[in-house]
């Protein structure tokens, strides 16, 4: 009799029957005995080998070494197929305070430690907090304020520039939009969302009455759950406008958010379908790829998975350098817009953000073992952007005036701010490349300090604010850490960490204006900073880590996991 022989028919297994010798019930025969003498319809419904194996000590040491799990506190999780997980995928063994993870990793204490350690809880608080956005809705008034004369009929005009300039779903906006400021409960409420976000952006001179007006408007504008839920052309460009141009009122959270709503309903109308006219399509894949650019760019500061699978970016072409430049030509001031260079910086972006998607699903996806890949594929993208976008921008200068050429230049920093970013956030996340980190951190803050005086100029290619913000954030995170940890062994380098983030509290300050968390971040930045100060003077020796020893204890850590990455930030976060 064969394995399968130990099971019952579904008639004797429903009688609890014994397979005995007597009533033999086996499926290998058409029907068993029992059913046979009975006269009654044999059947099995279960198919194949049934195994019940106790799970025993042996078995589920098995299971562990399956799922890749150790018995040993700091291993990584491999998963259950047998790939690792992404480098900064939480670690569910880490356990202690902040306080004491930083004591551990500095091997020492002082009492500048516990204060950093309260700063970044409340660094945390701060970036994930909602205050910003919290701001709109003081105040908010019952009905819409109205405004009319000169001053109204500018701001017509100038939103009507900026949907030409950014050319998204619709570039047209309807004859009723010129009613916006005095009549504006004639007007779909998503052209109010984007007509005033785009005023309180734009609009100079506005006295604080007014602003609040403003403010209050685009509040009701806002508060319409339709614009969150129903797929349309009109609301992805309102949730796109807004995440961009009420910046004063975003934060991170926020602006995942709405891109990611974006993204949502740009997949529920679609991009390439073949009903679609040829017009239609080559608009939804601009403006699929623009947003794919927020999204990886979004995805990648705040650790959460992007709205774009990697899937879906191989399937949408990528749009040529002829179509960018047809939509970068300007209808009418051709001396401030340049043309050329911006439909080579949108391209460079298109790329850059294929190498974003890599490098996310590397920190956490399954692809971790793909570090050097994309490391190669990032440098490769920056030696050939950079020739391009140099060569681009130095054909075009000279056609440019003041303000088209600091509109370049803004670019290039933001640029090679980008790489820089994705650099140092790749090489402190992998152990093996974790030599090369510390001259790409200092490079991105002698970035930062010479964008002090430029960082209000508009962009040819607008971008949301935050990742602008999170870039140079990532690498003060890192460096300070540095400074802190090589106070005693390598007092060289450190002060060489503690020169470099000196600028930066003064440079998020002159951001302050544009959003309260930002105003919040400067100030936290700047006493972080004055506690690691205290922390790189303190001098007591018995505390103080020998100097042989330094290298050795950091590797020891990493080697074990405890601890995932140099960006200290990324701890709290």
């Amino acid at each position: 009799m064969t394995e399968r022989a130990k099971y019952a028919c579904d008639k004797c297994r429903a009688r609890k029957a014994t397979t005995d010798k007597q009533a033999a019930c086996s499926r290998d025969t058409p029907t068993c005995r029992r059913c046979r003498e009975e006269g009654q319809e044999c059947s099995y419904s279960r198919s194949g080998v049934i195994r019940r194996s106790k799970k025993g000590k042996q078995s589920r040491i098995s299971s562990q070494s399956v799922t890749g799990v150790s018995s040993h506190p700091g291993s990584r999780e491999v998963s259950p197929d047998g790939q690792s997980c992404g480098l900064r995928q939480p670690n569910d063994q880490m356990t202690g305070s902040t306080h004491e993870r930083l004591q551990l990793l500095a091997g020492r204490d002082c009492p500048a430690l516990k204060a950093i350690a309260a700063l970044l809880e409340e660094y945390t608080a701060t970036w994930q907090g909602s205050a910003a956005f919290d701001s709109l809705a003081e105040g908010s008034p019952t009905a819409f304020f109205l405004f009319d004369g000169d001053e109204a009929r500018q701001w017509v005009d100038t939103f009507i520039k900026i949907l030409q300039k950014e050319q998204l779903l619709v570039t047209s906006p309807p004859s009723e939009l010129l009613a916006i400021p005095s009549h504006p409960d004639q007007v779909d409420r998503t052209w109010l969302v984007m007509f005033y976000s785009i005023t309180l952006h734009t609009a100079a001179n506005l006295d604080d009455s007014t602003r609040g007006k403003l403010k209050g408007n685009l509040w009701l504008a806002f508060n319409d759950v339709r614009l969150l839920l129903e797929p349309n052309v009109l609301s992805i460009q309102a949730l796109v406008l807004m995440a961009c141009y009420a910046e004063q009122f975003m934060t991170p959270s926020l602006c995942w958010s709405l891109v990611n709503k974006a993204c949502t309903m740009l997949q529920a109308l679609g991009i390439t379908h073949w009903r679609l006219d040829t017009a239609t399509r080559e608009r939804r894949i601009l403006v699929f790829w623009r947003l794919n650019i927020m999204d990886k760019s979004l995805a990648l500061i705040l650790n959460r998975p992007p709205a774009f699978h990697r899937q879906l970016v191989k399937e949408i072409p990528m749009p040529t350098l002829n179509q960018l430049l047809t939509i970068s030509s300007p209808s009418s001031s051709p001396s401030s817009i340049p043309a050329l260079f911006s439909a080579h910086y949108m391209h460079q972006m298109h790329l850059l953000s294929v190498v974003m998607a890599d490098l996310w699903h590397c920190m956490f996806g399954r692809d971790s073992s793909d570090a050097d890949r994309i490391k190669e594929n990032l440098d490769s993208w920056y030696r050939q952007a950079r020739e391009v976008l140099e060569a681009a921008a130095t054909a075009e200068k000279p056609l440019l005036n003041e303000d088209g050429i600091a509109g370049v230049e803004l670019s290039l920093q933001t640029f090679h701010l980008y790489y820089y970013y994705l650099l140092v956030y790749l090489t402190v996340s992998a152990k093996h490349l974790r030599t090369n980190w510390t001259s790409s951190a200092l490079k991105m803050l002698s970035l930062t300090k010479a964008t002090t005086n430029t960082i209000t100029i508009p962009e040819p290619y607008p971008s949301l604010l935050w990742p602008r913000i999170h870039c140079p954030l990532t690498a003060f995170g890192t460096l300070w850490g540095e400074a802190v940890v090589k106070s005693h062994s390598q007092p060289e380098q450190s002060q060489r960490a503690l020169d470099a983030i000196q600028h930066f509290p003064a440079f998020l300050a002159t951001l302050a204006s544009r959003n309260p968390t930002i105003a919040k971040l400067a100030g936290i930045t700047e006493r972080i900073l004055e506690e690691v100060k205290n922390a790189v003077d303190d001098k007591n020796e018995s505390e103080a880590v020998p100097e042989i020893s330094f290298e050795e204890q950091l590797n020891g850590l990493f080697a074990e996991d405890a601890f995932d990455t140099l960006d200290w930030f990324a701890w709290v976060e």
